[in-house]
């Protein structure tokens, strides 16, 4: 089994466990901050709620994807992580919301603070995040929900650090507003991962070139192989985070060679840009003429990369 499918198919047990050690701690805070009147740990509670509700998301959504393919969804049911993600977006934002009105509020707020069980619950907090962020680590190149599970760790990492800065600069004697402009430093380190994580989801769900994989290099590489004299109609999109697919035609020079041709074209695709699903058709200049692929609905946008083997007699 590859790197890839092992990695995969470990997922829902990494979100899984994440969201029991999440979930378990909500309780322990909500009553840590209820007891030393800590406002602060009440918050972080709240954020971690949200999180165990975006692992929630994230597990649903894992389990899901890995049902086989069947007759209607040629391809599984992969993009389902995709598709949950602008709720998990959603949820990143609310948290920075939150985190903002809360801060606003606690900015004019002097109530006396309990601090020394607060920092023991601070700690045992950031051990719980950097656990979950140890155990999302390793999912979250492949999987988007994985990803923004994580950005929720670090999140909610970072308010656990928070919550014990502001409440030793509290003991000290400090003004108890510092925790505020800690939580809104927390506020503005969300919003940015969170309209990225968005924007990767619309990526993959608009069927753009994934990073890296731009159509002219492609056909640029298949020229090299022999036998190939181009490659056009290239498309390039995913159907996951960590699932590239192409299709294209290949002019030959003889499609009598094509089982060697094709091949090693796969295996080029395949070694030197990982993309594992791969369609190609094989066609000879007169084929190619003969079908018209060039008067396909895409003809215009490939119009002025597309090169025929006439342009170069």
């Amino acid at each position: 089994m590859s790197d890839h499918h092992h990695q995969h198919a470990s997922a829902p047990r990494a979100l899984a466990l994440g969201l029991v050690l999440t979930a378990g701690f909500v309780g322990v805070e909500l009553i840590a901050g209820a007891v030393t009147g800590s406002l602060a740990l009440v918050a972080d509670a709240g954020h971690m709620m949200t999180d165990a509700t975006g692992l929630a998301l994230a597990l649903g959504a894992a389990l899901l994807a890995r049902r086989p393919a069947d007759d209607r969804r040629t391809y599984g049911y992969a993009r389902l992580e995709v598709l949950v993600v602008p709720v998990h977006v959603l949820l990143l934002l609310a948290i920075a919301a939150y985190i903002v009105y809360e801060s606003i509020g606690r900015l004019g707020d002097g109530h006396s603070v309990d601090t020394l069980p607060v920092i023991a619950t601070g700690a045992a907090g950031l051990l719980i995040n950097l656990v979950v962020m140890r155990l999302l680590h390793g999912h979250a190149h492949a999987n988007l929900n994985a990803r923004a599970a994580m950005f929720e760790a670090v999140a909610d990492a970072l308010g656990s650090i928070g919550v014990i800065a502001s409440a030793v600069a509290i003991a000290l004697g400090a003004w108890s507003g510092v925790d505020a402009i800690v939580a809104l430093a927390i506020a503005a380190f969300i919003v940015p991962r969170a309209v990225h994580l968005l924007r990767q989801a619309a990526e993959i769900l608009l069927e753009s070139a994934p990073a890296g994989l731009d159509p002219a290099a492609l056909a640029s590489a298949a020229r090299e192989v022999r036998g190939v004299v181009d490659l056009h109609d290239v498309h390039v999109w995913s159907i996951a985070p960590a699932f590239p697919a192409l299709s294209a035609h290949v002019e030959m020079e003889d499609v009598s060679c094509a089982e060697h041709v094709l091949t090693d074209l796969t295996a080029l695709f395949r070694d030197r840009f990982s993309i594992g699903h791969v369609t190609l058709q094989p066609e000879t200049q007169a084929l190619h003429e003969a079908i018209e692929c060039c008067l396909s609905p895409d003809a215009g946008r490939l119009a002025e990369g597309h090169r025929h083997v006439s342009a170069g007699l």
